[in-house]
């Protein structure tokens, strides 16, 4: 995100033109600039909007600025600002070629739709978690328009959906045991509104199966907070019980990184003691991980907004944290959206999966959008490998789905309100250590926020599932596609 006003509806801005200063004032300008950006977020390079996208952008970053002003900071003339990128911004850009016919691929993947169990809704799939680490194994989903949390269960490839709750606008879903009763609960972030917003609607909650009402129970574990967009538990205090971590991603005012320590007394009675961890908005993804293999559990976060930087936090016992940056953007509009662990070139250590691609930072398709790899060699910052470029990219997974031995890679893509075919889930083939061939899978204009990499069916190779994200009504698009099941059906035979 380029600030804390992004995700909301452009404005048309059509300021006067002014002059730029003269030659001999312009480096002066330049370092003002420079200087008045820094103050929140990396300055950017007029380079990375077109000149349309600055006009409506920089309007939006002083109305921000003037909800939380700094005296002491010189703030330059916006008209002369706006003209100053204006004038070097390009206007448009040119975005990798897509390829409208798939090209053949070595293996065979067959795609299934799986509608909506109410046709009348928009599908708003936000998250699908596969567990397969113990059984049973199941895919889990969330959909923040309906606000349905549900899972799916696997027979002879007939997906199987069951709905667990009702909820506002859940966007993550994990399953633990958290109150140690040894069967499965749910964990639920919500973000407490469809729209950005800046409001306490935000829920941790905890889903529970009464076996007396043979039903599902909704706990409220933490609410009163700005929009969470994830929750991850560990024991982080060693001491016997499950703490949390939540993501409020927030908006302009709101979002914090919170850690939610377990004081309960009894295990019917769940309790938490919170403290802010990252007073930063914009923070998305967590991932639990023994990053340094000390036996405690450490954690990473995406922090998007004008931010964009994955941090690691390194737990150093008592409730205490290390933070280390993995990696920073280049600039403050980068599109930051996903993160995922993996050991890509398996030598024993965790590298991350990143991918940058929401339009809604810049209202714009670029040229930057991309999957990306960072490899950990032992040191901060991680070493940044860029796989390939995708329009768009929302989320990415991994597995042997050419069952060669190494990872390969697939990635989807979601842009929103723009209304052409593209591709829209890509895998992408390992020819080489970090060498990929891409293999895309679809060209349409699908709207995929999340996928995930399983084998749903049991046959040795994974499969993937891939949500469906239509926020608005639209007649060109498939409302009825909730989410698909690219079955992996192996090599294919040579002609």
């Amino acid at each position: 995100m380029l600030s804390a006003c992004g995700k909301q509806e452009p404005q048309a801005e059509n300021p006067a033109a002014v002059a730029l200063p003269s030659v001999a004032h312009y480096q002066e300008f330049h370092t003002e600039i420079q200087n008045f950006c820094s103050h929140c977020h990396l300055c950017p390079d007029p380079g990375i909007l077109t000149k349309e996208a600055w006009r409506m952008q920089i309007p939006r970053e002083y109305a921000h600025f003037e909800q939380n002003p700094s005296p002491s900071l010189r703030v330059p003339p916006e008209s002369e600002v706006i003209q100053y990128f204006v004038s070097q911004a390009p206007e448009s850009h040119r975005l990798p070629k897509q390829n409208p016919h798939p090209d053949t691929s070595p293996i065979r993947f067959r795609k299934q739709v799986i509608p909506r169990t109410d046709s009348k809704l928009l599908p708003a799939t936000t998250h699908l978690n596969w567990i397969s680490d113990t059984s049973p194994h199941e895919l889990l989903l969330t959909d923040m328009g309906s606000g349905e949390t549900g899972r799916i269960r696997f027979a002879a490839e007939q997906p199987e959906y069951e709905l667990l709750a009702n909820l506002k606008h859940p966007a993550h879903i994990e399953r633990v045991d958290l109150n140690q009763y040894q069967q499965h609960d749910y964990l639920i972030a919500d973000l407490g509104s469809f729209g950005p917003e800046d409001h306490d609607r935000g829920t941790v909650s905890l889903l529970t199966f009464n076996h007396e009402t043979y039903s599902w129970r909704t706990q409220t574990l933490q609410d009163h907070l700005g929009r969470v967009a994830d929750v991850k538990a560990a024991d982080f205090d060693l001491d016997g019980d499950l703490d949390l971590i939540v993501a409020e991603f927030g908006w302009q005012k709101t979002g914090r990184l919170l850690y939610l320590e377990n004081v309960s007394a009894a295990k019917t009675d769940l309790k938490f003691k919170q403290r802010v961890l990252d007073s930063r908005h914009g923070a998305s993804h967590v991932l639990i991980t023994d990053w340094n293999h000390d036996g405690r559990p450490d954690f990473v976060t995406l922090f998007s907004q004008e931010h964009e930087i994955i941090d690691a936090f390194l737990n150093e016992g008592n409730g205490q944290f290390r933070k280390e940056t993995i990696y920073q953007a280049p600039h403050p509009a980068y599109g930051s959206s996903s993160i995922s662990l993996v050991d890509l070139d398996q030598d024993n250590d965790i590298d991350l999966l990143y991918t940058n691609g929401d339009t809604m930072d810049s209202f714009e398709l670029r040229p930057d959008h991309s999957l990306q790899w960072l490899e950990n060699k032992g040191a901060f910052p991680l070493t940044h490998h860029p796989v390939a470029p995708l329009t768009g990219a929302y989320c990415a997974t991994h597995g042997d789905f050419d069952g060669d031995g190494d990872i390969d890679l697939a990635a989807c893509s979601m842009t929103w309100d723009y209304k052409e075919q593209r591709n829209t889930l890509v895998w992408y083939e390992q020819r080489s250590p970090g060498q990929f061939r891409a293999h895309p899978l679809d060209f349409s204009m699908g709207q995929h926020p999340v996928l995930t990499a399983g084998d749903f069916d049991g046959d040795g190779d994974p499969d993937l599932a891939v949500g469906n994200f239509e926020g608005r009504e639209t007649d060109q698009r498939d409302k009825t596609e909730w989410f698909s099941i690219w079955w992996n059906e192996g090599l294919q035979k040579q002609e």
